[in-house]
């Protein structure tokens, strides 16, 4: 029997300054504002958090199996505490870090909020013969995330396993199998990743912004509406898989297949502008299905004395849906789709005789037009992948090593096809082929006419955010990561007298191939894409 238990501290304090000086201000202006056009924001956070984790372990063989049992526990707690204050009216910016030297002070925010986690856990774990297994774990979580009937929640797994390779049957009549295993399991697991004191009802200081509060009284103003309902986020996960190894595991093949439907989920519903508030967290009375096929296969490829190539391959074949929603009153409730999808218009390009965007209507007619939340939409699935993977090549030879990863994605993005913003807008910019916009009637183009009157707005805005036009296949290779670094032999470093020495040079996102139009595939049209980085390093050990 074994006893142990880890602690952690964590304390995290700043102190910032965001100070603005006269000088920001145009010349114009500088002298009207005078002292009151220099100004500083204070802000001050403490966050400190610890954990202790007591544990257990029993071992004992039992047959010809081994019985392993662990019991632990989980005590945490998160404290946060911030004061965010401004001040104006500095007669000089050699003063704008000095809180006291300004005329007018106020407070903007403060934070003040504790999170406690606690958690009791089990588990049993039996193998035997080294064949067969059984693993079971049972816990109990608590959160300061809820109400008193439910901040805790009970969860459960059990998993079973089977190394047939193990068999004698196998062994014999299968040789070039060097491993074998069945495995599955099912499990509840729950997430609470919500703000603090949801379930109550929240107050600020109503003085914050107020030059002069009422009757020099320090008032209170509601924050946000209590739900003392709110419950623990639950997802069910099924998974199944098989680990298959051969020749002597030069060749490793894992297939895994999991189902998780996902309940309760713990959101922020929308609420109308007459209740106060535009949000009200609540759990959600929907069930979401998420299914996926993964396959991961590694081979050594090339195993000699100085020279060594190793692969590996990975591919996601990944499903999402919606499976019920009850009691949604809603025109369309997305029932039997997935999270992704959207209801669009089709786009039949430009009119030739009036030079606006058309659209096909229920009847499979051309319209100028379309009726939303009408058989004039049809669903596209935009943003969530069929397939997803990578392929990395390993090359080492004496003391240098080549890696090189590619990524790829077969998916549909929101493209660039209609720009960022209709055509004129100041501070925008416009891919170069909406210059072929139609002129006159008769002209064949897919960028509709220009007008200075935003009377073609309405179509605009159908065109690139309602149809589906707006979206494009995005899929694309990726050069990811390549590194190749050089290992010093042993026999220089002895001489040196240093126990490690490497050069290594490392690429990221390097190239990208695709066929789509926007600024990236992965990220979409408006969002900048992910940076190329080149570095070069020296890890020297003493």
């Amino acid at each position: 029997m074994d006893i142990k238990t880890s602690l952690g501290y964590n304390n995290l304090r700043s102190n910032q300054l965001q100070a603005n000086s006269l000088l920001y201000l145009a010349p114009a202006f500088q002298a009207s504002r005078g002292t009151n056009g220099r100004s500083a924001v204070y802000a001050n956070n403490d966050v400190n958090s610890w954990i202790i984790e007591p544990q257990l372990t029993f071992n004992k063989q039992l047959s010809k199996g081994k019985l392993d049992v662990l019991i632990g526990a989980t005590l945490q707690q998160n404290n946060s505490n911030g004061l965010q204050y401004g001040g104006s009216g500095f007669s000089s910016d050699a003063l704008l870090s000095d809180y006291a030297s300004a005329s007018t002070k106020n407070p903007v925010s403060s934070v003040q909020s504790t999170y406690k986690y606690d958690a009791l856990y089990g588990r049993i774990n039996y193998s035997w013969a080294e064949k067969y297994i059984i693993d079971v774990t049972a816990r109990r979580d608590g959160s300061s995330r809820f109400g008193p009937a439910s901040q805790f929640h009970n969860f459960a797994s059990a998993g079973l396993g089977w190394i047939f390779s193990e068999e004698r049957t196998v062994k014999d009549n299968l040789s070039f199998l060097s491993f074998g295993k069945l495995r599955g399991s099912y499990g509840i697991t729950g997430n609470d990743q919500i703000g603090d004191y949801k379930f109550l009802s929240l107050y600020n200081n109503s003085t914050v912004n107020v030059g002069v509060p009422y009757q020099g009284i320090t008032g209170l103003s509601a924050t946000g509406l209590p739900n003392p309902y709110l419950q623990w986020e639950e997802t069910r996960k099924l998974q199944a898989g098989i680990d298959l190894g051969f020749l002597k595991d030069r060749i490793l093949l894992t297939a895994n297949y999991v189902y998780n439907r996902s309940s309760n989920q713990l959101v922020n519903e929308t609420l109308p502008t007459v209740a106060g508030f535009v949000s009200i967290s609540t759990n959600l009375p929907a069930t979401i299905q998420n299914t996926a096929w993964e396959l991961t296969l590694n081979t050594t490829n090339i195993k000699g004395r100085d020279f060594r190539w190793n692969t590996s391959i990975n591919l996601t074949i990944p499903n999402n849906k919606l499976v019920a929603y009850p009691n949604y009153n809603g025109a369309f409730s997305g029932v039997g789709y997935s999270l992704g999808t959207r209801k669009v218009f089709h786009f039949l390009g430009v009119d030739p005789a009036t030079g606006q965007y058309q659209f096909e209507d229920s009847h499979g007619n051309p319209t100028l037009n379309p009726i939303a939340g009408t058989d004039d939409n049809f669903f596209v699935n935009p943003n969530f992948p069929k397939y997803y993977g990578g392929l990395q090549n390993s090359f080492s030879y004496k003391g240098f090593t080549l890696d090189v990863l590619f990524q790829f994605v077969k998916q549909i993005q929101t493209n660039y096809i209609f720009g960022k913003a209709i055509p004129g807008n100041s501070g925008v910019n416009e891919p170069v082929y909406l210059l072929g916009a139609w002129q006159k009637p008769g002209d064949i183009s897919n960028v509709e006419r220009y007008s200075s009157d935003f009377s073609l707005f309405s179509s605009f805005g159908t065109a690139s955010t309602a149809s589906d036009a707006a979206f494009s296949d995005a899929s694309f290779i990726r050069l990811k990561n390549a590194s190749l670094s050089y290992q010093l032999p042993t026999h220089f470093l002895q001489k040196a007298h240093i126990q490690n020495l490497r050069i290594y040079m490392l690429g990221q996102n390097l190239l990208t191939i695709t066929k789509f139009k926007g600024l990236d595939p992965e990220t979409g049209s408006v969002v900048l894409p992910p940076l190329r980085v080149l570095t070069l390093g020296l890890q020297v050990g003493l």
